[in-house]
């Protein structure tokens, strides 16, 4: 078994090596979908593929079939550059990863139909393979982005943690745990291990997003190479300081790893360390 850092290294080139060849621009003067979609993806040289990785690593701990995993694996980074879309026509972005947005470099409705055709792709090996349990976290996922919009000109004192975890559970834990479920599938789970690991993946985006914010926070946008979220409440609003916020995200990343506490402590090593990532990473 490997360890975390060094599948996400395969996993990046991997996918960055499908998708650089991925719905190239085609002599069609009429639209410019294809070409929005392969800007996106490839976008900032593709991001870290994390949650793909994340997909491998389940693959990898027990045994799946890589063939399908990787199948996965594209699909959830598809939905995730769908939502990268959406999220930044919505909020206005101007730029991602120090490049400019989908929207901006080419018009919102070429984005928003690049978006469409990206989300259904992605969404393809799910309805083929797991219809019902992505269907849960699909719903997830939309209805955080909208309550991320229907409250985002509430004031911190409006705004409960408990409303932000549930918009955070929509935005990042539901494509972490589409991410499991992928691999779940890829290596013949059963639901109730299905339904441990997925339970792991909520707690793991809640700390993901929850250092984001922190890292936010105290990084100068130059060094996230995101737009800032000044006027966006934060997981950070509701500590009197960082070092207070991580305290609140490491506990976050224990409540994940109390998940884990079911499967062989042979098999899990390399979860804790995805989970050990999230809170201490720099970027």
């Amino acid at each position: 078994m490997t360890n975390f850092k060094e599948l996400l290294i395969k996993t990046k080139q991997d996918i960055d090596n499908v998708f650089k060849h991925s719905f190239l621009p085609n002599n069609n003067s009429l639209e410019k979908t294809s070409e929005a979609m392969n800007y996106i993806i490839n976008l900032g040289d593709g991001g870290k593929r994390i949650r793909p990785a994340i997909v491998m690593t389940i693959v990898d701990v027990f045994n799946g079939d890589k063939k399908t995993g990787q199948i996965f694996a594209e699909a959830v980074e598809l939905i995730h550059s769908y939502t990268l879309i959406i999220d930044d026509i919505q909020d206005d972005g101007k730029t991602r990863r120090g490049e400019a947005t989908c929207h901006i470099k080419y018009d919102t409705n070429t984005a928003i139909l690049a978006a469409t055709r990206l989300f259904e792709r992605g969404a393809a090996p799910f309805h083929n393979y797991c219809p019902y349990k992505f269907q849960i976290l699909n719903d997830q996922l939309h209805q955080g982005q909208a309550a991320d919009l229907n409250t985002k000109d509430w004031s911190k004192d409006q705004l409960t943690l408990q409303d932000l975890q549930f918009i955070h559970a929509g935005k990042t834990s539901s494509l972490i745990q589409m991410s499991i479920l992928g691999g779940c599938v890829a290596s013949g789970l059963n639901d109730e291990h299905t339904e441990k690991l997925l339970r792991y993946g909520y707690y793991l985006g809640l700390a993901f997003q929850a250092k984001d914010d922190i890292l936010s926070r105290v990084s100068k946008i130059e060094e996230t190479g995101k737009s800032s979220m000044e006027n966006k409440t934060s997981f950070t609003h509701f500590f009197e300081d960082p070092a207070a916020a991580l305290n609140a995200a490491k506990e976050l990343a224990r409540k994940a790893k109390t998940e884990l506490s079911y499967f062989s402590k042979n098999n899990i090593g390399i979860l804790e360390e995805i989970t050990d990532f999230a809170v201490l990473r720099n970027k």
